[in-house]
């Protein structure tokens, strides 16, 4: 079925499968196996979801040149194997990064990294560390790169006033519904300043525009079957110029709440702060770039990306469901609710 494809990429030796591969909900993603000099080898096929990036050129670009600079960085760094290490793309016969079908469709090969494993979420302390790690690790090969050579892929993702003024106008739009969800409502408004705490310092140059991954996810850090040890930061879509802020919130929100963003009991919630400082601690001792104020927002960036995300989830709720998918009525009121309890018990934690 992907032989067309997959002949269209500079691939030694013999295709022996390619089989669906991994539970991922944007990219079609396609494990191929090859034996090649007595060795059988390992490459992943991916399809670019061009309905949540409409424009996959582009998306492209970004990836080429992110994972061309990190692997130099890492040559430098006296790493003579980093595709082993980290994602590297598979040329196709024609130059190019990726191959474009007669429908349109962008694909795109890599070689895998079979010494790595993900996990859905944090196991432990040690675990958390590594998962900092990893993101200090990724912004700080990218810190050298200029965020102007990017195209941004996703325009005005993280920008928590544009998600605030989209709920706004959902609840004078969906009265019927927003007339249910009135203390969800008090919830955001009397928070309505964390909107811009983030923004304001990089409109006055506070500070400075970054290469960033965007979509920091446990399940986006891959971590060695042998050591424990992170390796590296995966799918690389959604790199584009933003803060690292919006990494290093969105990260410690994902990774320090045992029950997951779809906890069905509201008291499972919790902010394990064990986990966050042990983030922290991993995140810091590779991000050795970072500046005075940067360092200093760290801790309000995990209540503002937990804030936006919370909006995001009451504002599709009003909305009708329109944007994210839900498995039953009230789907995204629940997860909007869950993420206010967690930013309720980061409030505690962090404000001691």
């Amino acid at each position: 079925m992907y032989e067309s494809i997959i002949s269209s990429f500079q691939i030694p030796g013999r295709l022996l499968s390619a089989e669906r591969f991994g539970a991922g909900l944007i990219n079609d993603t396609i494990l191929c196996e090859y034996s090649a000099d007595g060795e059988v080898r390992k490459y992943i096929l991916q399809r670019i979801n061009g309905q949540v990036f409409l424009h996959p050129g582009q998306v492209m670009q970004n990836v080429e040149l992110v994972t061309g600079h990190i692997q130099d960085r890492m040559r430098q760094e006296g790493i003579a194997d980093p595709e082993s290490l980290t994602p590297a793309l598979i040329w196709t016969r024609s130059g190019g990064s990726c191959h474009v079908d007669q429908g349109g469709g962008h694909w795109r090969m890599f070689h895998f990294i079979e010494s790595g494993e993900v996990f859905d979420r944090v196991r432990d302390g040690n675990h958390a560390y590594e998962v900092g790690r990893a993101l200090g690790r990724f912004q700080a090969l990218v810190a050298d790169l200029s965020p102007e050579k990017l195209h941004d892929t996703l325009p005005g993702f993280h920008e928590t006033p544009r998600y605030l003024a989209e709920l706004d106008r959902a609840v004078k739009t969906h009265g019927e519904h927003a007339s249910a969800v009135g203390p969800e409502l008090a919830f955001v408004a009397v928070r309505r300043s964390l909107a811009d705490s983030l923004l304001d310092p990089l409109r006055s140059a506070a500070i400075p525009l970054r290469v960033v991954h965007n979509d920091p996810k446990v399940n986006n850090i891959l971590i060695s079957k042998v050591t424990g040890k992170a390796l590296c930061m995966v799918d690389l879509d959604t790199v584009k110029p933003g803060i690292v802020h919006f990494d290093f919130g969105d990260c410690v929100r994902s990774a320090a709440n045992p029950a997951g963003e779809d906890a069905e009991d509201l008291n499972s919630v919790a902010f394990e702060t064990g986990w966050y400082e042990a983030l922290t601690r991993g995140y810091l001792e590779e991000a050795k770039f970072l500046t005075t104020a940067e360092i200093e927002l760290l801790p309000l960036s995990v209540r503002v990306i937990t804030f936006e995300l919370g909006i995001r989830f009451l504002c599709d709720h009003v909305q009708g469901d329109t944007y994210f998918r839900t498995r039953y009525p009230g789907h995204n009121l629940h997860r909007a609710r869950v993420q206010f309890r967690l930013l309720e018990k980061m409030e505690e934690a962090l404000n001691k």
